[in-house]
């Protein structure tokens, strides 16, 4: 699983932050997910920088409305419970 983390910086304006991706498949793959891929990104290292801007944030407010939908609407869909996949994800 990927992590994902958001960093402030004051140097752009007051209250912007930038979501900072892994450079790999996952990272990429959530970057075109967001919508990202038709903004300019910095690359740091093994890093991804996008602009945490207004339009980003109602997609991600979307899709997590969305995926508690088919959570909801589907069950049958979702072939793991919350529980389940945090106790697999930080298994030794």
């Amino acid at each position: 699983m990927s992590l994902v983390t958001l960093e402030p910086d004051m140097s752009v304006e007051p209250g912007h932050q930038w979501i900072v991706l892994p450079d790999n498949e996952e990272g990429w793959a959530l970057l075109t997910l967001l919508g990202c891929y038709n903004q300019p990104t910095i690359k740091r290292g093994n890093e991804i920088l996008v602009a945490h801007d207004q339009q980003v944030d109602r997609t991600i407010v979307q899709l997590i409305d969305q995926l508690a939908n088919v959570r909801f609407s589907a069950p049958e869909l979702i072939q793991l419970s919350m529980i389940e996949a945090i106790a697999e994800d930080v298994a030794p």
